[in-house]
């Protein structure tokens, strides 16, 4: 399991995604990228559930109707999941 959290300032109307490279994050398609929750903005959150210890690569994306998608620049953000309980991002999205 992992909670995503990224702090992100965004326009009314965009929403902030992350996919990565686990069928589970959206295996880098944009339209399959799970939603953020904007409940605590600027920091955007979602739990995801992931197999256990099980390497990830993974970007946050920004998305509106009507625009191209923003994926944030950089290399591609890498972890390992735990063996038990949750992998807990605090991250900011990198323009």
């Amino acid at each position: 399991m992992a909670t995503f959290n990224v702090t992100a300032y965004t326009q009314w109307g965009q929403q902030v995604y992350v996919t990565g490279n686990r069928p589970e994050l959206g295996s880098w398609n944009p339209d399959q990228a799970v939603p953020l929750s904007s409940a605590a903005y600027p920091t955007w959150s979602a739990t995801v559930i992931l197999p256990a210890d099980t390497a990830l690569e993974y970007k946050y994306i920004i998305k509106a109707v009507n625009t191209p998608v923003v994926w944030e620049s950089g290399p591609n953000r890498t972890t390992v999941t735990p063996p038990t309980g949750t992998y807990i991002t605090h991250e900011t999205f990198r323009n």
